[in-house]
């Protein structure tokens, strides 16, 4: 057994928790529990096992000697009775007088001793059950769950999960799951941003815990923006999802989104160009370059910069779907005549304004 006791002996272990330990066999076993709380908690679990077998020892069978004993008279009166010698009662000649010898009354008390076992048994029996305590310990450990840690770092991948759950995770993201999912939910923890396409099961919601934030879904497909930096983002592309922090709670259907405040939580309209990373789908309506570009610079991650607060709030009304980058920001600076040049690997966006 491989144990956190491998420098000290049961034996030791066992006369210092019956009390017959020396002063420096004490101090020996003191100066071990000190060295770790893996050693105290082992040292705990011996002495469990101890005063177990000790209650046992206590509760042994109880043995009735007295009905024993009257249970022997009984079969001697029986032989006697059948003994055709002993027709004349004892102490008595045939003619009545009595004898020279008389009959002696011996009283017998039955002795019962308890037997001891020496000391060195008791501690291999609370050995024998200590193995058996750890094996069990360890068997149920092999059945623990395990945890699933999936990160990205300059990268996006998408990871399927037991229950056919798909995640696409973004950059600088960390999903944790189980291997197997048991009991009533599928709970997994998010850092990060991550777009997920849930397997319906309506007997086992599906929960996301994300910075304080929970998010439970039954099935259906929606992106979480969970960096430390940020308040939670939540944005729905069907189906529904329920959203809660501290008391406070909201419902999203497919087209809403809604932002994770410190004491509260705001509805949004959902922005479908967040989840751009995973779908390299941009479409905007009317919405100031300075916006467009936050979106593009998120999708892409590429950095890109405007040149001047003028540009900021021009207009575009364009739709983008998996093109390059170099494309996209081409036609933008075509579309409103902007010019575009790239300075190492930053992409600068340069203009007088917007008609």
């Amino acid at each position: 057994m491989n144990s956190s006791h491998a420098n000290i002996s049961e034996e030791l272990l066992a006369r210092y928790l019956a009390d017959t330990a020396s002063e420096s066999e004490r101090k020996e076993v003191e100066a071990w529990l000190a060295e770790s709380e893996a050693n105290a908690r082992e040292l705990a679990t011996y002495r469990l096992i101890w005063d177990h077998t000790a209650a046992m020892k206590k509760g042994g069978i109880k043995v009735d000697t007295d009905a024993a004993w009257n249970k022997m008279k009984g079969k001697m009166a029986a032989g006697k009775a059948n003994d055709p010698t002993s027709e004349v009662p004892a102490g008595k000649s045939s003619n009545g007088e009595v004898s020279a010898r008389e009959a002696k009354t011996i009283e017998f008390r039955p002795e019962v001793r308890k037997r001891r076992l020496p000391v060195t048994v008791w501690a291999a029996a609370m050995i024998a059950i200590l193995v058996m305590a750890f094996g069990w310990f360890f068997l149920i450990a092999d059945k623990t769950p395990q945890s699933v840690n999936v990160a990205t770092a300059n990268n996006t991948t998408e990871q399927t999960l037991p229950d056919g759950t798909k995640v696409f995770l973004n950059y600088n993201s960390r999903l944790t799951y189980p291997e197997n999912f048991e009991g009533d939910l599928r709970t997994v923890s998010l850092q990060g941003e991550a777009f997920f396409d849930v397997k319906p099961d309506a007997a086992h919601p599906f929960v996301i815990q994300a910075n304080g934030t929970e998010i439970r879904v039954l099935g259906t497909s929606f992106n979480v923006k969970a960096y430390k930096e940020a308040p939670v983002r939540v944005d729905v592309a069907t189906g529904k999802v329920r959203v809660t922090k501290n008391a406070h709670q909201v419902e999203l259907v497919k087209g809403q989104g809604a932002e994770v405040l410190r004491d509260s939580i705001r509805s949004l309209q959902a922005n479908m160009n967040l989840m751009g990373y995973r779908t390299q789908v941009y479409e905007f309506n009317a919405a100031d370059l300075q916006d467009v570009v936050s979106s593009i610079r998120d999708g892409y991650h590429v950095d890109v910069r405007l040149s001047n607060d003028k540009i900021a709030q021009c207009r575009l009304t364009i739709r983008f779907e998996k093109e390059p980058v170099d494309a996209t920001l081409s036609v933008i600076a075509e579309t409103l005549d902007l010019d575009l040049r790239k300075e190492g690997k930053v992409y600068w966006l340069d203009g007088n304004g917007c008609q």
